[in-house]
């Protein structure tokens, strides 16, 4: 089974963000799809590397919905035993690097929103948090 990060509230703060300022949603578009790559890329590079497989099913997927203001971009892990490396077994200890790297992601995706939102004179509150 693959391993996936799913975002939760992305689609409600990009809705907002479209609300508030349309300029955002442009803004943030390429954003979500660099940092997305970035963390891919991490990730590779973290993985340990026997036959490169692990490493080779590093993707990131992009999906759009029906709105102006959906937009997904999902690192996914597609090696089957990538849950076996990530978390371990009974015989190997676990090697955790996806999700330290996409709660990096996630750092990063919304602290560069919240300087956008910020840069356009909005006034964000409350905090990140994951969970």
């Amino acid at each position: 089974m693959p391993s996936v990060l799913r975002l939760d509230g992305v689609d409600a703060l990009l809705s907002e963000l479209a609300r508030l300022a349309p300029d955002l949603m442009a803004e943030t578009r390429p954003l979500q799809a660099a940092i997305a790559e970035r963390t891919a890329d991490q990730v590779r590079a973290a993985l340990p590397v026997a036959t490169g497989a692990l490493r080779a099913s590093v993707q990131v997927v992009r999906d759009g919905g029906a709105g102006p203001a959906r937009l997904v971009s999902r690192v996914v892990v597609g090696a089957e035993y990538a849950a076996f490396v990530e978390f371990g077994t009974p015989f190997m200890p676990p090697r955790p690097v996806f999700v330290p790297a996409t709660r990096r992601g996630r750092e990063a995706f919304a602290a560069a929103v919240i300087a956008r939102v910020r840069a356009h004179g909005l006034v964000v509150g409350g905090e990140t948090r994951d969970g």
